[in-house]
């Protein structure tokens, strides 16, 4: 469960408060199915190997290093 900083609730300066969603929410982060890095990428122009979207999401290296660089990409969903 989430607590709040030194266990009671205050105000939070904005660089307080970036560094609190940093460690608390990682979440919101997307990662390479291949190499676990961030892809820096969302969720509407996520790279996949296949056009099912099986194999990813996938950052820029190891979606080039899948056949699909070689192959023209889908944009459907």
């Amino acid at each position: 469960m989430n607590t709040w900083p030194d266990r009671h609730r205050r105000a939070l300066s904005q660089s307080e408060h970036e560094q609190w969603n940093r460690r608390v929410y990682p979440g919101t982060r997307q990662l390479c199915e291949h190499c676990g890095q961030p892809t820096g990428r969302c969720e509407e122009d996520s790279l996949y190997a296949d056009e099912d979207h099986e194999d990813g999401p996938l950052c820029y290296d190891c979606y080039h290093k899948s056949n699909a660089a070689n192959e023209p990409r889908s944009f459907s969903k």
